[in-house]
């Protein structure tokens, strides 16, 4: 997208004499229409309506006040030194004052928000709508769908692709309408994710009609995993999070716009590096996990697996998961780092910042022995939160800081480099009330917490977020982009349902994480899929048991599959692929691809029980035939000859990985 802010030559405010509407027109670009008699606003892109007479509103449970109960209009153009704004105050019945902001980033999206000042913001509110509209929006598509993005990656949640006509989940955060044939979308999103949890809400009943479109941060439901409404947030000035917008000519780099912009409002905070490869004990020894099996699965990898398999600096993780705190004795833990360093590798750990996994709230903190663990849990009306079996913990309670800072800090020391760190959705829960009183609502609240991991990380360790909300994204190098997956064909589409529409999330995290890949009981085709789900995602982590109790059937297929030199040579040089096109339903497209320099390559998956013909043209990735110099599957090896279209036949649970050089 080209930002055209630079070289206007006109900005004009004309309010139409004798008329209640005002109309901003900026460099015939863009038309933004306020009208200062009901409060609705309408922006429009070269005549094409985007936001049809939005209506803004804000409020409690208790009492809802929109702009149409505002007076005393004033349409005002803000200078500004980057990107032109404009703004439509009102004042409400009770003498409060509400701003609506739009900016112009470039000729194709814009940002909107709401300011409250005044009483409204001294009594508080727990939503904001900056974009409220019931007035449709016809789109001249063909085949629309409706994206609908989860919170977090808890539960097994799915993103979700609802067909126009049909009722679409809330989406959190970021949402989408695309035309599924030509890849114009409509993408929104919020941008601050510092205070609001925030949700894009749409309407289609129609099969080209955007019926309905609300932009809100204040959002609470069961899939936040919530119990009680958002925290009331409140003070002399009250705004909304920034919703970006965006008419994008391909949804895919719609998507990964708004994650750039993201980006730039709130930059990650850690040093990145290379792809992580490693392993990861949750994949099969589990809680058998201990000191002896951990030093044996390090020392298979250095002897069977590298340096094939790790990452362009040569190492591989070799990663603790749960239980492993049963498992090692104190002193076993810089033995294992050592052995680990001998052998080339980096060691990792494992920590839950925010849950009580002992369930005991009339235990000491250890940690802090002046507070005892129900009073660092979060309450709703006055009962502990729990979910996933654990009570969650206050992310600001200096208690639960006590047990970070003593347990990273122990990591350090110990020696390891990379630390899995889990349930963290947990300390984004909405709460009655959070120990500092400066904090009232989930976001500020594992804001919080994850700034002082942050801190006291202090750049040694590699963090790796599990379950936690999609935002915010600046205090950790990777996120697992679902939940646990295992080894059969129906993990592997799981995981892809998350890289289908979540793969722009490392424009936020240096890397996603398709969590462990395990090949025990199943065929060697789910273990070629499940592997090349991994290596299209990002962090690269095997999972199967490699010591001297391991399966020797799997370590045989470790051996013959996770040493693919040209496979394992993609994972290091590409981030996460993207969809060529979208799945269907909450089902992950089966159709991938990935690039670096002149290489691009896609991954074809089979998800069914029967074999079947899977076709893809040049066209579909933007490339022209004559420029294609050659194309090779990775797994067979076999070369394929260039041409417009790549025609293969696909076995049941399997994967084809096409390598294509250009000219």
């Amino acid at each position: 997208m080209k930002n055209i802010c630079k070289g206007i030559l006109l900005l004009s405010l004309t309010v139409i004499a004798g008329q209640t509407e005002a109309r901003i027109v900026k460099n015939g670009v863009w038309n933004i229409d306020f009208d200062t008699k009901t409060g609705a606003v309408s922006v429009l892109r070269e005549g094409i309506v985007i936001i049809n007479r939005s209506v803004a509103n804000w409020g409690t449970a208790k009492d809802t006040v929109s702009m149409a109960e505002c007076r005393k209009f004033k349409v005002n153009a803000v200078k500004s030194a980057h990107n032109p704004t404009f703004n439509m105050e009102g004042v409400t019945p009770d003498g409060s004052k509400a701003t609506l902001t739009i900016a112009l980033l470039n000729d194709d999206s814009f940002t909107v928000d709401l300011l409250l000042a005044g009483k409204t913001a001294d009594e508080g509110v727990d939503f904001i709508a900056p974009v409220n509209t019931t007035a449709p929006v016809q789109m001249n598509w063909s085949d629309v769908r409706q994206l609908s993005v989860p919170y977090d990656n808890d539960a097994w949640v799915r993103y979700v692709l609802t067909p126009a006509g049909e009722k679409a989940r809330e989406s959190y955060e970021v949402g989408a309408v695309f035309d599924a044939a030509t890849r114009a979308g409509l993408i929104a999103g919020s941008i601050d994710h510092d205070l609001w949890k925030s949700a894009v809400r749409y309407e289609m009943t129609a099969p080209a009609t955007l019926d309905a479109l609300t932009l809100v941060s204040g959002a609470a439901s069961e899939l936040t995993r919530d119990v009680r409404r958002h925290g009331i947030v409140k003070g002399g000035k009250v705004a909304s999070a920034r919703f970006f917008v965006t008419l994008a000519d391909d949804w895919r780099d719609g998507m990964e716009a708004f994650a750039d912009l993201c980006a730039q409002v709130a930059p990650n905070k850690t040093k990145g590096g290379v792809k992580p490869f490693g392993w990861n004990s949750w994949g099969d020894l589990q809680t058998k996990i201990n000191y002896k099996n951990a030093t044996e699965v390090a020392d298979f990898i250095k002897g069977e697996l590298m340096p094939s398999f790790s990452d362009a600096d040569g190492s591989v993780i070799v990663n603790l998961d749960a239980f492993w705190d049963f498992g090692f004795k104190e002193e076993d833990h810089k033995k294992f780092t050592e052995l680990c360093r001998k052998n080339g590798q980096k060691a990792g750990i494992y920590f839950c910042p925010f849950t009580d996994w002992g369930k005991n709230p009339d235990a000491t903190v250890s940690e802090a022995p002046q507070y005892k663990m129900g009073e660092l849990y979060l309450r709703s009306n006055g009962e502990p939160i729990v979910f996933d079996g654990a009570p969650a913990l206050d992310p600001t309670h200096p208690g639960t800081k006590a047990r970070v800072a003593a347990h990273l800090n122990k990591f350090k020391d110990w020696g390891y480099e990379y630390v899995k760190i889990d349930f963290m959705a947990h300390g984004a829960y909405e709460s009655d009330h959070h120990y500092n009183p400066a904090v009232s609502t989930g976001t500020q609240a594992f804001s919080e917490g994850m700034q002082f991991i942050d801190s006291v990380a202090d750049g040694k360790l590699w963090i790796n977020l599990s379950i936690a909300p999609l935002f915010p994204a600046s205090y950790a190098q990777s996120r697992r982009i679902g939940c646990d997956a295992w080894s059969n064909i129906g993990s592997t589409e799981y995981t892809l349902n998350a890289l289908t529409y979540g793969w722009w999330l490392d424009h936020l995290y240096h890397y996603n994480d398709a969590d462990h890949i395990v090949f025990k009981d199943v065929t060697e085709g789910e273990n070629r899929a499940r592997l090349t789900s991994s290596a299209i995602t990002g962090v690269y982590f095997l999972g199967d048991n490699m010591s001297e109790t391991g399966d020797s059937i799997t370590k045989e297929r470790l051996r013959k599959f996770a040493v693919n030199d040209r496979v394992n040579n993609m994972a290091r040089r590409t981030k996460s692929f993207r969809p060529v096109r979208p799945g269907e339903g909450d089902k992950a497209s089966d159709i991938f691809e990935g690039r670096d320099g002149k290489t691009v390559w896609v991954a074809y998956f089979n998800y069914g029980e029967n074999e079947k013909p899977a076709e893809f043209s040049m066209a579909e990735l933007n490339l022209e035939p004559g420029a294609v110099k050659s194309v090779t599957e990775l797994w067979s090896g076999e070369s394929i000859a260039p041409a417009a279209k790549v025609s293969a036949v696909i076995p049941a649970k399997d994967v084809k990985l096409f390598e294509i050089e250009i000219k």
